[in-house]
């Protein structure tokens, strides 16, 4: 996997891109859509027949110019297998309605005919029998597909590299044109502006006069985040998309179902240009928009002062930025503004939360997924100032300065974001947010949040990365040690030991039996709970009962997929046994934080992680399942019909045997406990968080 560090470096040599002298667009071609059968194997792609559908009706000579422009030919039934994918393609395109069951294309003719001096021309249709008619007929054109499938090293950090100028499209947005490129699955648009460089500690708003042809080529850059990387100028998106329409309103009918992901790290790291959160399987698979959508980080996102105008916060104006351009283009690429879902990952899942807790957010989005959820209550801006702002004042000798503002936007960024204390957390502002957390009571539904279905999921062991290993093997001294490193709600060591069969001594994976990881695997538990399972299990049950989120799913990861590169202990991954030398995911280790985005992304294989087991891609496709369905219906169970259509058996057979994924219902509180062969089981954390002070009831 490319590090963000590597990513800086490729993207500052490529941020100059020469575009086609001729680039189409389905302004001219008309609407445009990839058919191509995604199962998440990147590799085999090349397997798969893949077309480009071009469904403007047009004579057959004016079909094969159409192609010729976008570099390809019309498709070939003699040297291409219909029924490897294309068949299924087809049949979705009439399930959804974007085509009749009894429509021709046209396709290569291979041996051309005359009869009676009118030329005689071949069109297919949808089961693949081909037909000879004049070719003077207005039909849609099936093309060839010869992009590549992209995988992290040809396509997130050097798209213009890999996009010649054959792959390349112009797409009219507002009233600029932004020249993108297609790989086999999406038309992928990076590194989009929506939000113009603010001044430092200000809001956001939204870039809405961007005008001339600008490239989409090269990846949303990173927000400045330390050491060095990353640019203060950094306000931009990433968009996939299957299917281009030929005019930026298009017909309300043919919009797809948008996702928007905020990623994670902390509110210090993360980019929306990571491999792992790359939205083209998501797109593809599920029929959906996927937008990565980038917002400042640490104290350039979030310091605030005392002078009740720079009042923190900066990060979620440019989220509110960010969705508010989606509201007014995505239509151009063929989303639905009325159909947006926000899902995002720890620090991306505290985004969401914030943006659901957030009436200025109301009306942007229509559901949202919370992932690894962590508990950190916002701070009242008076505390805030004195706790955080003073001493970063102090450091960087503004604190006697007559102008405090002034002092700190002169003040090197890098040298800024790089001091200690930093400013990376949320405060009670009273325009962004109004309280210490989400406003749950029924009263605020619709008024001062939003109340939209809401999804939430976290990971077993979410601490199995984030906590330090013990000092001591000694039980009552790695408490107390636990404790004291906890600054969210940090659990209570006395009455932890006084129930200690609640965190019995080993409770999680033993990788050895030795005393110190008995131990460790008890204060992974313990701060599991503490910082997540407890908060986001009463946070669902309050929601649910208030009805401030009309409907809630709980889940929990039993099958994770650690990246190397975040597994600080050593624990996160699978045991490497003789018979799976990448892991067995099916013995026990620690389900460790971030380990599921590699799953609901789709993108392990994408990144150049090898399968571990026979069940890894079926287990990520139906997660992609999962989420996408939730897009596109607002219920994470997919529809039969839909996976029918698409081809999706091993899903089918997996929501055949977990049953439904079920509501939370507050008198019998379950989750889906998302493995291979999931089930619905019993919430497992209720005696264990009324010792911690978290009671599943603590909303109620």
């Amino acid at each position: 996997m490319l590090s963000l560090s590597t990513f800086a470096v490729l993207l500052a040599a490529t941020s100059h891109v020469a575009l086609a002298s001729y680039t189409p667009s389905p302004a001219q071609l008309g609407e445009i859509t990839i058919l191509a059968a995604n199962d998440l194997r990147t590799s085999d792609a090349a397997k798969t027949s893949a077309a480009l559908l071009l469904s403007a009706a047009q004579p057959q000579y004016e079909a094969q110019r159409a192609c010729a422009s976008l570099g390809e030919k019309l498709w070939s039934p003699s040297t291409q297998d219909f029924d490897a994918g294309l068949n299924t393609s087809l049949g979705y395109e009439v399930f959804a309605g974007h085509l009749a069951a009894n429509q021709l294309l046209w396709v290569a003719t291979e041996a051309p005919a005359s009869y009676h001096h009118w030329p005689q021309c071949t069109a297919m249709d949808l089961s693949g029998t081909c037909h000879t008619m004049s070719c003077q007929a207005r039909l849609p054109a099936l093309c060839t597909q010869s992009a590549p499938a992209s995988n992290a090293y040809n396509n997130t950090a050097t798209a213009n590299i890999y996009a010649p100028t054959q792959l390349q499209i112009a797409l009219p947005v507002g009233g600029q044109t932004l020249v993108g490129y297609r790989d086999f699955y999406t038309f992928q648009f990076k590194g989009i502006r929506f939000a113009e460089e603010p001044e430092r500690f200000t809001y956001s708003s939204t870039f809405t006069t961007a005008t001339g042809t600008n490239s989409a080529l090269t990846p949303a850059p990173e927000c400045l985040q330390s050491p060095n990387n990353g640019s203060t100028d950094c306000l931009f998106l990433n968009i996939w998309t299957s299917n281009l329409p030929s005019s930026q309103q298009p017909a309300k009918q043919n919009l797809k179902p948008v996702m928007v992901y905020i990623y994670g790290g902390g509110f210090a790291t993360g980019s929306a240009s990571n491999p792992t959160n790359d939205g083209g399987n998501q797109a593809s698979r599920g029929d959906v928009v996927v937008v990565d959508i980038a917002y400042r980080l640490n104290t350039l996102g979030f310091l605030a002062l005392d002078d009740g105008v720079h009042n923190g916060n900066y990060w979620i104006s440019d989220l509110i930025s960010g969705l508010e351009w989606v509201q007014k283009y995505i239509s151009a690429f063929g989303g639905d503004p009325e159909k947006v879902m926000i899902y995002g990952e720890s620090a991306g899942a505290q985004s969401v939360q914030a943006l659901l807790a957030s009436p200025k957010a109301i009306g942007l989005f229509r559901n949202a997924i919370l992932q690894s959820n962590y508990l950190q209550p916002y701070v009242p801006l008076a505390q805030a100032f004195n706790q955080t702002t003073k001493p970063i004042l102090k450091a960087t000798g503004c604190a006697s300065s007559s102008d405090q503002l002034a002092c700190l936007q002169a003040y090197n960024a890098t040298a800024l974001i790089n001091l200690q204390p930093n400013f990376n957390y949320p405060v009670i502002d009273g325009t962004y947010l109004l309280s210490s957390y989400i406003n749950l009571n029924a009263s605020a539904a619709g008024k001062v949040s939003s109340r939209v279905p809401v999804i939430s999921v976290t990971n077993r062991d979410e601490g199995g990365v984030l906590t330090p290993l013990p000092s001591s093997s000694n039980y009552t001294a790695a408490i107390y040690e636990l404790a004291a490193s906890q600054t969210q709600a940090p659990p209570n060591a006395t009455a932890i030991l006084a129930l200690s069969s609640a965190f019995p001594l080993g409770t999680g994976p033993t990788l050895n039996n030795t005393a110190l990881n008995q131990v460790f695997n008890t204060t992974v538990r313990i701060s599991t709970d503490a910082s997540f399972h407890c908060s986001d299990e009463y946070t669902a049950l309050a929601a649910a009962q208030n009805g401030v989120w009309p409907q809630v799913w709980y889940g929990e990861f039993n099958r994770t997929y650690q990246e190397p590169g975040y597994n600080m202990n050593n624990v996160c991954q699978a045991p490497v046994t003789p018979s799976h030398p990448y892991g067995d995911p099916e013995l026990e280790y620690f389900k460790c934080h971030a380990g599921d985005l590699p799953m609901t992304f789709g993108t392990f294989a994408f990144t150049g992680y090898p399968e571990r087991d026979e069940n890894d891609i079926p287990f990520s496709q139906l997660l992609v399942d999962y989420w996408t369905s939730f897009a596109r219906t607002m219920d994470p169970n997919p529809d039969v019909g839909f996976l029918r259509a698409r081809g999706y058996w091993s899903t089918i057979g997996q929501i055949t045997v977990s049953g439904a994924w079920e509501t939370v219902n507050v008198t019998r509180p379950e989750q889906m406990e998302l493995q291979w062969n999931s089930a619905m089981r019993p919430l497992p954390d209720a005696v264990q968080c009324g010792i911690l002070g978290q009671p599943l009831d603590y909303l109620l």
